[in-house]
C-alpha cells in the first residue's frame, strides 16, 4: 500500500518531549498517531501541534480544522480522528478502533500510561528513558499486576545492556518468580553468574533450587560466551604482532561497535 505525501517535510520538528521525540513531516506523524494511540493525551495533542502543522508543514485547511475544534471543546479523539482521516493514513475501521482507544484512554490507571510509555522507549533503543518509565510504573501498581512481568523483563534487558548484572538478575528473578516460566529462571541464572561473586552465586543457586536441566543449559550458554569472547581477544591480540594496520583496524571497529551499543542504552 503507498501514501501521497502531504505537506512539507521541516527543518524545525515538532518536539515531542515526554518521549523525546522530533517529527519532521506529516507522514511522520500520522505513523507515530497510528502506532501510538494509547499513549496519545494533551500533552501531545495541542495547539502547538496544530501551529506546527499549520505554519511548519503548510496544511492550513488541516489546521483550519483543527483550530475549529478546539474553538468547540472536542476532545483529543476528535482532533486525532481528523488527522487522520486529512491524510487517508486508515481505513474507517482503523479509524474507529483508534478512536475507542484514545476514548479508553481516560480511564486508564496512570501506572499503565507509564508502562505503554516505557514500552515506546524500549521500542526505540531509548533505554534510560524507559527504565524512568517503567521504574515510576512499579511504584504506583498492584505487586500482583499481570503487566508486570514483562515490565521486569525489560528492565532486566536494560540493566544487563548497561553491564549491571547484578541489578538485571534481580528483575529476572522477580520476572521468574511471578510466571515461573524457565526462560526467565535461565536469564536469572546466567546474569546473576556474571554479576556477583562464586559464593553468592553458588548461595543463590541454592536457595532457588532450579530445574538441574536449566541450571546445566544456562551453565553451558554461560562457558559459550565466555569462550567466544576470549576467542575475540586472542584473535585481536595475535593479530597485533602478525598485521600492525590490521591489529589497529580490527580495534577501531571493536570500540566502534562498543560505542554504538552504549549509544543505545
Amino acid at each position: 500500500m503507498t501514501y501521497e505525501c502531504v505537506g512539507k517535510r521541516t527543518a524545525n520538528p515538532y518536539y515531542i518531549e515526554q518521549l523525546c521525540l522530533n517529527i519532521f513531516s506529516f507522514e511522520e506523524l500520522l505513523y507515530f498517531i497510528k502506532g501510538n494511540a494509547y499513549i496519545l493525551d494533551s500533552s501531545i495533542i495541542n495547539e502547538k501541534l496544530f501551529e506546527f502543522i499549520g505554519k511548519e508543514l503548510e496544511l492550513p485547511e488541516l489546521y483550519g480544522q483543527l483550530k475549529d475544534l478546539y474553538r468547540r471543546d472536542k476532545g483529543i479523539s476528535d482532533y486525532v480522528c481528523t488527522i487522520l482521516a486529512y491524510g487517508h493514513y486508515v481505513n474507517e475501521e482503523e479509524l474507529e478502533n483508534i478512536r475507542r482507544i484514545i476514548e479508553g484512554n481516560t480511564d486508564v490507571r496512570p501506572f499503565v500510561r507509564r508502562i505503554s510509555r516505557g514500552d515506546f522507549f524500549f521500542q526505540n533503543r531509548t533505554n534510560v528513558a524507559a527504565a524512568e518509565e517503567y521504574s515510576a510504573a512499579l511504584a504506583e501498581c498492584d505487586e500482583n499486576d499481570r503487566r508486570l512481568p514483562k515490565v521486569y523483563h525489560n528492565l532486566a534487558l536494560i540493566y544487563a545492556q548497561s553491564f549491571l548484572f547484578r541489578e538485571s538478575a534481580s528483575f529476572f528473578k522477580k520476572e521468574w518468580e511471578m510466571t515461573k516460566d524457565q526462560s526467565a529462571l535461565k536469564n536469572y541464572l546466567k546474569t546473576l553468574k556474571v554479576g556477583v561473586s562464586k559464593e553468592e552465586f553458588e548461595s543463590e543457586v541454592l536457595k532457588a533450587d532450579p530445574d538441574p536441566d536449566i541450571f546445566e543449559l544456562a551453565k553451558q550458554e554461560i562457558n559459550k560466551a565466555h569462550d567466544e569472547a576470549s576467542k575475540e581477544v586472542s584473535s585481536l591480540m595475535d593479530l597485533q604482532y602478525r598485521d600492525r594496520v590490521g591489529f589497529v583496524r580490527k580495534a577501531e571497529e571493536m570500540i566502534l561497535s562498543l560505542k554504538n551499543e552504549y549509544r543505545t542504552v
